[in-house]
């Protein structure tokens, strides 16, 4: 029963160190970290201008300046877009938007656009 219990705690004092090493060796930081707020990523805004728009497939084109959350420099790309948000634009027109990506793939979603000021 003493061997049984010395046993015990010596694999539950190895399992907390390897659990420890884990959490230092992968860069994670856990102390005062609180494990259910939900991590927030920055808003990516940028101005553009309309290059081309189907909102029947739900997709727009944008000639767009940088995204400095990104750290991308300008570019054309294409973003889907919600046939509510696509109501509001026309080709050829400058507007501000942000966007955010799905959680799998690398797919960019309007998520709001107006005409730029």
């Amino acid at each position: 029963m003493k061997l049984r219990n010395t046993m015990l705690t010596i694999g539950l004092g190895l399992l907390a160190t390897a659990s420890a090493q884990t959490a230092e060796t992968s860069g994670m930081k856990t102390e005062g970290m609180n494990m259910e707020e939900p991590a927030t990523s920055p808003v990516n805004r940028t101005k553009g201008v309309v290059k081309e728009l189907d909102a029947m497939k739900g997709m727009v084109t944008l000639s767009h300046e940088a995204v400095p959350t990104l750290k991308w420099p300008a570019m054309a790309m294409t973003f889907k877009i919600s046939p509510e948000l696509a109501k509001g634009i026309e080709v050829g027109e400058k507007v501000e938007f942000e966007f955010e990506f799905e959680t799998k793939g690398t797919a960019a979603t309007i998520t709001k656009i107006s005409p730029a000021r």
